[in-house]
């Protein structure tokens, strides 16, 4: 095979006087046929020679300018020394031309392994462990590859599993070598994980440490025994520590004092090799075996029969052609050998191959056209749809923004006539009141004047009496009032023969009335007048003056006339109006969602917009962007506490009858809903964070790039960590076990950016524990609460460096510092023992009482606000953000329901 490629092999030279981007573009020449897999430094794909058919592995990476001269020395190392049995052989690199403002990608085109990796092997293998005489002819064919490299002054820096390639025919091939140094040099500049650590050896990783430290090959003969154990066991050492973590072990482990062997080719264990040609076979027809079944793997090739045998460049190898194997190249080797005069026939007949592979790929070249117009058609309609989508989600928007301020002005326009209404009624009233009062004081005058003229009269009547002889008219109806001057009410009473109270007005009468009872009584209108209000009260005669019966009326409708007036006073000055004409209120105000839940909601997390809501019987999520349904997501398990983090598509919980650590894929629970992926369906939807059951409460912290995952449990600690592709998983980091109090409540500090500290809550009081030495510490105990002690919150405040925190419990809450020390002489107290406190990142601290919700400043505790409930209820804090607080609900009978809270910040200060 390798002969065929050395035509097109001979453009690459030397690189250290020519650039990347001389190199030669792979158009025509290479063509990519699949991905195969997607390694740590770019995706390798099967590849084929376009002239001659034959397979090769490409693997594509991106190159930046920074880098490219550590790529070309690169290169040139391949060249020079891969030409052994034991090593992928090298082809070439060809540089495919971006556009403008994307980085060129280089290809590199090595010898293609069909069978996969031996760790695809070991994880198709049943038990995955790897027979022992496989395992020893797999270290042995290692070990020739590193005896050339190492010969060479070559180290490999990067033996492992995936590093070690198979063929069909259970050849042993390294790649690469050299490659992985340099690509973890250039990554470490970007701060992040490169590699798989579990392979390193001490002095490798000490080198990361101390600069002035060094290794030589004896760095790859560890990295070959951790693969012997990963062949024998199914995965290196440490593999479920976080790479953090298993780069701090690996050096403080003792087996790395331990001196290296020199020739590893003489040790019993690869001398002694029994049948090493019946091994060979079976592990060729194991791998032939799997290959149908074998899942993608990270670097997954797939097998080519016309895979040919390369010329001996290096050392022999101990395989030898056996009878019976069927590839093409040697069956056309038998057949030459065999019959010289049919060797016209088969040229002819390899020219008709080759011309009926020139037409296949010309199809295949027509066929991948097609596909291309169809994936950009399909393309077309898909960004016409999306297009359209956005255009008519855009006219939604723009007809809701019309519809809303068409009801906004709807709404301003029934206010100003409410307020116009209102100011109307004001006035109308005002007026009202001012005319009654103009007419009492003209009744007030006019029963002055009506005194004064009985007053008159009864002097003018005292004289006649005074002068008998002298005959005059009693009453001068002349100078009476005229009626047409009197007030409405005078003229009724005129007419009604209403006379005033005697008690109040002795001496009034009324003008123009008859005193019958002075002729009765024999007076003739000539004698002496006895006293008037003597007369009046005689029995027998008609009333002189006005009665008791019509001042009555009179002074109750008097009393009526001041009731009105006084009315109307009132009315000038208080509003009446229930109808709030006030703007919009920017205090903070409570929503409820229609959904009644019938279990007990115990957490809930935001996936965008939307709420997944956990219940004593499952999880569910609440669209809150559009008409509030419910979908159900998972069913009969029990979800204790929860969190998304969105960045690494992940939804983290406490859930099931244990309590187990479970964390979920969101794109797993978003095709529950759509239904759109069926491969999704087909994988699980979960995995357990370790095998850690009874958790009780975890905290994810984020500290630079890194996310831990801090857990407690019944009587420990565990520290996890999020490691990246290709891991994807939170892996351990540290434990701390056999802890004298019982963790309730856990997080995770760092001092000053350096140093990571536990802080837990348990019965007693709240605890610390140093990550860096395991020791623990109590910081605050209360002494003065004799019971156990309920915690609810341990906040670290911002802009302390991690140093200073709020540790909130029963009623109370105090500031201290992570040694212990007080660090303000307050005591938040809340008005109510709490039921729920949560710190939300308006820098307040929130308590869910019985009867109130109160809101507190977390650096003083001062009050910021209160809602009090009509009826007393049991709260529960869910999640937060922004300017939202969702919180729910736990009525009798296990049903439930969901709140939320919009906090305008602005106006809180004023609220």
């Amino acid at each position: 095979m390798s002969s065929k490629f050395y035509c097109f092999s001979l453009c690459v030279c030397t690189f250290a006087d020519m650039k990347l981007c001389s190199l030669q573009d792979p158009a025509g020449i290479f063509e990519l046929v699949e991905l195969v897999g997607n390694g740590t430094y770019g995706q390798v794909y099967k590849g084929r020679h376009v002239k001659t058919g034959q397979l090769a592995a490409i693997k594509c990476m991106d190159v930046t300018g920074e880098e490219e001269e550590e790529i070309k020395a690169e290169i040139n190392m391949l060249k020079k020394y891969s030409h052994h049995r034991n090593i992928a052989t090298y082809y070439g690199a060809f540089i495919k031309k971006n556009p403008l403002g994307v980085d060129d990608q280089l290809w590199l085109v090595m010898e293609f392994c069909g069978a996969g990796s031996v760790t695809d092997l070991i994880k198709n293998t049943k038990g995955n462990s790897l027979r022992e005489d496989w395992t020893a002819y797999i270290s042995r064919e290692i070990l020739r590859g590193l005896t050339h490299l190492h010969l060479h002054k070559v180290i490999h820096r990067d033996i492992k599993g995936q590093n070690v390639l198979l063929t069909e025919n259970a050849e042993v091939k390294l790649v690469d070598f050299g490659v992985s140094a340099q690509l973890d040099r250039t990554v470490s500049r970007r701060n992040t994980f490169i590699g798989t650590p579990y392979w390193m050896a001490p002095e490798v990783i000490a080198c990361d440490e101390n600069p002035d430290a060094t290794y030589d090959y004896k760095s790859d003969l560890w990295s070959l025994g951790i693969t012997a154990i990963e062949m024998a066991e199914g995965a290196p050492p440490l593999c479920d520590m976080h790479p953090m973590r298993a780069l701090f072990l690996i050096p403080r482990n003792p087996l790395s004092g331990e001196k290296p062997q020199p020739a590893h080719l003489k040790h019993p264990f690869i001398r002694e090799l029994p049948n090493e040609r019946q091994s060979r076979i079976q592990l060729k027809d194991h791998i032939d075996r799997t290959k149908k079944k074998r899942d993608e793997t990270e670097y997954e090739y797939s097998g080519s029969e016309e895979e040919e045998e390369e010329h001996d460049m290096g050392e022999p190898s101990s395989i030898i052609n056996i009878p019976g194997e069927s590839t093409l190249r040697r069956d056309f080797l038998r057949l030459q050998l065999a019959n010289k005069e049919r060797s016209e026939a088969m040229r002819r007949q390899q020219q008709e191959q080759q011309q009926n592979e020139g037409h296949k790929h010309q199809l295949l070249a027509e066929r991948q056209k097609r596909i291309e117009e169809q994936k950009e058609q399909r393309r077309r309609l898909e960004e016409q749809q999306r297009n359209e989508r956005d255009l008519r989600k855009k006219l939604e928007r723009e007809q809701r923004h019309r519809y809303e301020e068409q009801l906004r002005r709807e709404e301003e326009r029934r206010q100003a006539e409410r307020e116009q209404e209102y100011k109307r009624k004001q006035v109308e009233e005002q007026r009202q009141a001012e005319r009654l009062q103009r007419q009492l004081q003209q009744e007030r005058a006019y029963l002055v004047s009506l005194q004064q003229q009985q007053q008159q009269q009864q002097q003018q009547q005292q004289q006649q009496d005074s002068r008998p002889a002298e005959k005059k008219q009693l009453y001068h109806y002349k100078d009476a009032v005229n009626l047409s001057d009197k007030p409405a009410w005078a003229k009724e009473v005129g007419k009604t023969e209403i006379r005033l109270k005697l008690t109040f007005f002795p001496s009034l009468q009324l003008p123009g009335q008859r005193l019958g009872h002075s002729e009765s009584n024999g007076f003739a209108g000539h004698g002496n007048l006895p006293d008037l209000v003597q007369q009046s009260h005689s029995p027998s005669g008609t009333p002189t003056g006005l009665n008791s019966q019509h001042l009555d009326s009179m002074d109750e409708l008097l009393r009526q006339e001041q009731a009105k007036l006084n009315e109307a006073r009132k009315i000038s000055v208080v509003n009446v109006n229930p109808t709030n004409i006030r703007p919009h209120s920017d205090t903070p105000e409570i929503r409820k969602y229609k959904k009644r839940f019938n279990s007990e909601i115990l957490c809930a997390a935001l996936w965008g917009v939307n709420l997944l809501v956990g219940t004593e019987n499952g999880l569910m999520l609440l669209d809150r962007s559009g008409q509030g349904k419910v979908y159900n997501l998972i069913t009969r398990r029990r979800f204790q506490q929860m969190d998304v983090l969105e960045g690494l598509n992940v939804l983290v919980t406490i859930s099931g009858k244990k309590n187990k650590l479970r964390v979920y894929y969101l794109s797993w629970l978003r095709n529950r809903i759509l239904h759109n992926d069926p491969e999704v369906e087909k994988k699980q939807g979960w995995i357990t964070v370790g095998d850690l059951e009874g958790c009780i409460h975890y905290k994810v912290v984020k500290y630079e790039r890194i996310k831990f995952l801090v857990i407690a449990l019944k009587n420990s600690v565990e520290i996890y960590a999020w490691a990246p592709k290709p891991y994807h998983k939170f892996m351990a980091f540290k434990s701390f076990t056999e802890l004298q109090h019982r963790p309730q409540l856990v997080d995770l500090t760092v001092e000053e950016g350096q140093r990571l500290k536990v802080i837990y809550g348990s019965s007693v009081g709240f605890h610390v524990i140093d990550v860096d030495s395991g020791s623990p510490y109590d910081i605050y105990i209360p002494s003065h609460i004799q019971s156990s002690v309920s915690p609810h919150a341990i906040v670290v405040l911002p802009k302390t460096d991690g140093m200073e925190m709020l540790l909130c419990y029963e009623d109370e809450g105090v500031y201290v510092n992570t040694y212990g020390r007080i660090t303000k002489d307050v005591v938040l107290q809340w008005g109510e023992m709490p039921t729920s406190v949560a710190y939300i990142h308006s820098n307040q601290i929130m308590g869910w009482g019985e009867k109130a919700i109160e809101i507190r400043s977390v650096e003083t505790g001062h009050l910021d606000g209160v809602f009090m409930h009509k009826r007393a209820q049991r709260l529960k804090f869910l999640c937060e953000r922004n300017d939202k607080v969702f919180f729910a609900s736990v009525r009798s009978g296990g049903s439930s329901q969901v709140f939320f809270m919009t906090l305008n910040r602005n106006s809180l200060m004023n609220w």
